[in-house]
């Protein structure tokens, strides 16, 4: 289809049969050319089908929207390098450097928390190996500036310049307090922020599988039309935990929220009412429902997570009137004044434009073609708003302490929890304190009592934590001096490397796995280094990432199945696959999708065969389709010969064949055979008639050469909606089947010749019966001018005018123009030579 490369052309133009008459040859796929014809070219004198023109033209609108999508790619990729757009790991601010300014001696290498001292109302910073309870120091100082000069948490917008000039204005970033552009909160803020948007136009590889763009969710709501709208990241559940040692633990749960707007006076505005199937909303919903496996897997969102942690805590402390040192502030202070003032306060507008063409293929003609850019305007703004107003944090009382059980998010102690030797993992005998209790990662959090929680009301209606439910755990103490084991280790590296090693030795097979699937080949956390912060492993929340997986991990299934199933179309994969391979440019044929689709029998091969093919044979082949989903997963098709070979192979592993096939054409029907159960009346009309030609070996390379490869058949519609196909075989008989099952796989390898309408009152199923019967007369062999001199007996039964279906100096082309470009084709029509060119 448009996805594949156009096949050789043929030189010959004609070629004289077995009866003597010189035969047009289709300039594309080689078969004869019928009654209408059409130039690749306005002065080329070379015919091709009405199919092969539509794929001429489709390959061409391909090749535009590719080269259209490559120029869009290039001068993104100059405006991110000129307006410094994309997060870098490496500017995640480090604990260590505030620590050494607070005198902290040792320097934390690791996570660091902050502990409550109940009696002076004061905290003071300490180490953890509790990612829930591991706070950026950075990031609270400066949402405490925020919160204590502002009363509010930080803010990021981007807006439009120009509301009522929405495809040329650039965005204008807007940070509240002000103060906060160029600093690493202001960076992590604007950075998401404009991965979401990027992320929701398709600039990047969707984070979870399955996952559709803006673009895909309009396409398949029906919702094309130019709109503007915003989407941004808010806060929808905060809380501020205590543990037993009064580690004050930060809990949130982030979303994104959308909502379509209008052009006003005012410039845009939210419109009253989003519709729940809107792209942004459905986008939107689609975000938030897997936040945490996106914040797990992309830098970005998880330090916007950790950014709105460090805002919660902010809130808390000062809602709660905690005094905190003075030189936090000074701190906050210094940070602000030796920021560099932004270079570029405003940016160019995020587009994204596709290539869509839809050509009608009717009666063998071009009917409509609609080809070309995409051009409505989908226009996406919004930022960062965590709305911590809604949420009154005040101080919990500490949390009584029970006996320790194991960590039973992950089944298990989570790797890295007892540390034999800085930088690697091992549970093996790492004790802590006199509880004698294992150094596990992150210790859990419980809450065994029946006491409600005091102070923590999140958003009153919307958040009742008056029931105990929602503290059904307890959380053992989890903060240790920086002298400690717990200070001197860099969690996230010894994460890392014993991920990549694979030696998570404590943990079930199928945690493992978890762990695998979570931080694949999605996932760009894997380059924090030292700054990486392992997951969270509290029961809720692995049990959360487990589901999330556990759902690709059925897509995957699905996709394998789908792919190894004969009516995988390449072109129309399904909904299953990425958009992207369901091509935008499509044909259609009687309002109806075209797409060649050879006969497939799916072959039993043994284990012996298929090793044959993976270690011989397909190493050194080409593959025909080659695609991989989201997360890695290869999917080829290889062609040998009349085998058709699928295989799928995952990231780092070798090709698994799914399905292997033999390529046969379409079965011809057999005599007097019928596929549906519906009568045929004798007195029946025929109110359709097509005339097809095929290549008796489904190949029109070979049948370019020979035109004895070249095979007709007639399709006759009747007035109540039966179909028979009749055509003389090459043994001399002819065949008279109704309503054949194959007949739409068969007429999309074919071409159509002939296309007519048929009012005449003798066309009736018994008198055509009759003629087919006649002419069926088994001998040593028929030639295709025979079967030809077949089809032209049954339309003249049908038809006034006499059927001429060869073509050369006998006939003259009247030239069309062609629907999408007068100066792009022609369209002939075939007439006799008798009647000149003047007689039109």
């Amino acid at each position: 289809m448009a996805d594949s490369a156009p096949k050789p052309r043929p030189k010959k133009e004609s070629e004289v049969d077995s009866d003597g008459e010189e035969i047009h040859l289709c300039n594309q796929c080689g078969l004869p050319v019928g009654e209408t014809a059409y130039r690749p070219e306005e002065k080329d004198h070379r015919l091709v089908h009405a199919e092969c023109m539509a794929q001429i033209v489709l390959q061409e609108a391909q090749d535009k929207d590719d080269k259209s999508a490559e120029e869009q790619r290039q001068k993104k990729l100059e405006n991110r390098l000129e307006y410094q757009i994309g997060w870098r790991p490496e500017t995640v601010p480090k604990n260590s450097t505030i620590a050494e300014k607070l005198g902290c001696s040792p320097l934390p290498q690791g996570l660091c928390s902050l502990v409550l001292d109940e009696a002076s109302r004061t905290v003071r910073i300490a180490s953890t190996l509790e990612p829930s309870a591991a706070v950026n120091l950075e990031y609270l100082m400066l949402c405490l500036k925020v919160r204590r000069t502002a009363c509010r948490e930080p803010l990021f917008s981007l807006d439009p310049v120009d509301p009522k000039n929405l495809e040329k204005t650039p965005q204008m970033k807007r940070y509240e307090p002000a103060w906060l552009a160029g600093t690493s909160v202001g960076d992590v803020m604007f950075q998401a922020d404009y991965f979401l948007k990027e992320l929701a136009l398709g600039e990047y590889t969707m984070p979870v599988v399955g996952m559709m763009i803006v673009f895909d969710w309009s396409e398949v709501t029906d919702s094309n039309a130019t709109w503007a709208g915003r989407e941004w990241f808010v806060v929808k559940k905060a809380e501020v935990r205590m543990a037993e040692d009064k580690t004050l633990v930060p809990f949130v749960k982030m979303g994104v929220e959308a909502r379509e707007q209008t052009v006003t006076s005012k410039g845009l505005e939210d419109k009253a009412i989003t519709s729940k199937n809107h792209p942004l909303t459905r986008f939107a919903d689609t975000f938030t429902r897997h936040f945490d496996l996106i914040a797990e897997r992309k830098s970005v969102i998880f330090h916007l997570r950790e950014l709105a942690k460090a805002s919660v805590m902010a809130k808390y402390l000062i809602d709660a009137k905690i005094a905190v040192d003075p030189r936090w502030y000074d701190l906050a202070e210094d940070m602000v004044r030796s920021t560099v003032p932004e270079a570029h306060p405003e940016i160019p507008q995020l587009w994204n434009m596709r290539g869509n063409s839809r050509i009608q293929l009717q009666g063998g003609k071009l009917r409509d073609v609609q080809t070309g850019l995409n051009s409505n305007l989908h226009a996406i703004y919004g930022g960062v708003q965590f709305g911590l107003d809604r949420f009154q944090l005040a101080q919990r009382p500490a949390l009584p302490g029970t006996s320790m059980v194991p960590s039973a998010g992950l089944g298990g102690p989570m790797p890295g929890a007892a540390l034999t030797q800085p930088g690697r993992f091992d549970i093996q005998g790492m004790q802590l304190g006199p509880t004698g209790r294992p150094m596990f990662m992150p210790q859990r959090f419980q809450l065994t009592q029946k006491d409600q929680p005091q102070g923590v009301d999140l958003d009153l209606d919307k958040f009742d934590l008056t029931s105990p439910e929602k503290f059904a755990s307890n959380l053992p103490a989890c903060s240790a001096s920086f002298d400690s084991l717990e200070g001197r280790v860099t969690l996230g590296k010894a994460f890392l490397t014993t991920l990549q090693e694979g030696s998570f030795e404590s943990l079930a097979p199928e945690n493992c796995a978890l762990l695998k699937q979570v931080f694949n080949i999605l996932a760009d956390r894997t380059a924090e280094g030292d700054s990486f912060i392992p997951p969270d492993p509290n029961l809720e929340y692995v049990q959360k990432l487990r589901n999330l997986v556990q759902e690709e991990n059925t897509l995957g299934k699905q996709r394998k199945t789908r792919f190894s199933d004969k009516n995988f179309t390449v072109g129309m994969a399904g909904m299953e696959f990425p958009r992207a391979w369901t091509s935008r440019f499509q044909l259609l044929r009687e309002g109806r999708a075209y797409v060649a689709k050879p006969s497939l029998v799916s072959l039993q091969v043994d284990d012996i065969f298929k090793r044959s093919l993976l270690e011989d044979i397909l190493p050194t082949a080409a593959p025909e389709f080659y695609k991989t989903t989201e997360d890695g997963m290869a999917f080829r098709i290889y062609r040998l010969g009349r085998l058709e070979v699928r295989t799928v192979q995952a990231p780092g592993e070798d090709q698994e064949i799914l399905a292997v096939f033999s390529l046969r054409p379409v079965d011809l029907p057999s005599h007097g055979g019928s596929n549906k159960v519906r009568p045929v009346l004798p007195d029946e009309k025929f109110v359709k008639g097509r005339l097809y030609v095929e290549a008796l070996d489904g190949d029109h390379k070979e049948a370019a050469k020979q035109l004895h490869l070249c095979h007709f058949y007639v399709v006759l519609d009747t007035e109540k909606g039966n179909c028979v196909v009749t055509e003389k075989l090459a043994d001399g008989t002819t065949t008279w089947v109704v309503n054949p099952s194959c007949l739409e796989d068969r007429n999309s390898l074919a071409k159509v010749m002939v296309c007519l309408d048929i009012r005449m009152e003798k066309a009736t199923v018994r008198n055509l019966q009759i003629t087919q019967e006649s002419h069926s007369i088994k001998s040593s062999g028929a030639s295709p001018s025979e079967r030809k001199r077949y089809a032209r007996a049954i339309f003249s039964l049908v038809s006034p005018r006499s059927l001429e279906i060869t073509g050369g100096r006998r006939y003259v082309g009247r030239a069309y123009p062609y629907p999408s470009s007068s100066k792009r084709s022609g369209e002939f029509r075939i007439r006799g030579a008798s009647e000149s060119p003047g007689g039109r």
